[in-house]
């Protein structure tokens, strides 16, 4: 199956789901005050816009390993899901980012109603919300209580990684200097783990998989998650914003510290070099010095490079691919996916 069927196959069952379980919500919050039931719409909304590879993956996992209630695993794909969206919206405030999935981000909604505080704190507080009502869907599901424990302890391992990886962004975006193996080691554990790693072992221990297919999950979704993120870079900056809903000079104008910049920086002549330090993340920047900082990363090879890892990496985790599946039907998808993440346009 093509994998955009299959992300759009699982978005239809998703958002049915989704739309049911914060109709609910509203009514539990309608009577504590109206702003409980404005901040569930938006967190509901901000969900609905997403790709769901997460969610679908949970899924994916579940079944690889012989699943077959998939109406006792969809909530929890969903729940996998929330948590994402809620990580995403403190993601957002911290690089404050003005727009995510082509829509102003929930603390930029929320500052506009008051003030910049105002709305940065009700966009934390939205996502604290949404991590409690992710774990609550998890704890509640309909799976055997064991399981239910052993699916907890791995995903909040995997989250707690994704914290470490966060603030490592945070604090190496200070430095003067950031080597490569430094921005491996930030995307390995604030991206890699929890894009593929967590929603496929989450699904697969539920499923009732055992340490070995565990094992092959690290081992499949680790590389690719990598791969994931390196695409994300090269789209931060040559993607489309109509077809991505991001901005692709935001990266450039805040400094952020990618794949791309990374290796720019090692591969530049000594000129180009000087510029870059000059101007990638300086404050007022025009845009004619944006579209020579996408000059420089693009001739100095950086993107060439970045480019080729990505698609390196999605080769190495799916040499790992039969220690995590024996069904030819889920090798397949699984095959897909990894191509996928690291070619895709948004």
């Amino acid at each position: 199956m093509d994998v955009k069927k299959y992300l759009s196959d699982y978005s239809e069952e998703a958002d049915l789901y989704l739309s049911n379980y914060f109709s609910q919500k509203r009514k539990e919050a309608s009577g504590i005050d109206p702003l409980t039931v404005n901040v569930l719409n938006t967190l509901e909304n901000f969900i609905q816009g997403g790709k769901k590879v997460r969610g679908a993956l949970t899924v994916l996992g579940y079944k690889m390993v012989g699943g077959k209630k998939i109406d006792d695993i969809l909530p929890v794909s969903c729940a996998i899901e929330i948590m994402h969206s809620s990580l995403l919206i403190h993601d957002d405030f911290i690089d404050h980012d003005n727009f995510r999935r082509g829509k102003p981000t929930v603390h930029r909604i929320y500052a506009k109603e008051n003030s910049e505080h105002y709305g940065a704190s009700i966009a934390l507080i939205i996502g604290d919300v949404g991590i409690f009502l992710s774990n609550q869907i998890l704890a509640d599901s309909s799976f055997n209580p064991k399981l239910i424990i052993r699916a907890f302890h791995e995903y909040e391992d995997l989250l707690v990684n994704t914290g470490y990886g966060e603030i490592l962004d945070i604090a190496f975006d200070k430095k003067t200097s950031i080597s490569w193996d430094d921005i491996l080691k930030i995307r390995k554990y604030k991206t890699a783990h929890y894009t593929f790693v967590m929603p496929l072992t989450v699904g697969a221990v539920l499923g009732g998989a055992d340490s070995r297919v565990l094992s092959g999950i690290k081992n499949y979704g680790e590389p690719i998650g990598i791969g994931f993120q390196i695409r994300d870079d090269i789209l931060g900056v040559f993607g489309d914003p109509k077809v991505t809903g991001k901005s692709n000079e935001s990266d450039i104008k805040d400094g952020k510290r990618t794949f791309l910049s990374t290796k720019a920086m090692e591969l530049v002549s000594s000129s180009d070099k000087e510029f870059l330090k000059k101007y990638y993340g300086s404050k007022g920047l025009r845009k004619k010095e944006v579209i020579k900082i996408k000059n420089i990363i693009k001739t100095s090879g950086a993107l060439e490079y970045s480019q080729n890892l990505a698609l390196n990496l999605a080769e190495k985790g799916k040499k790992y691919i039969h220690k995590v599946s024996k069904d030819e039907g889920s090798q397949k998808i699984l095959a897909e996916f990894a191509n996928f993440v690291v070619t895709r346009d948004k």
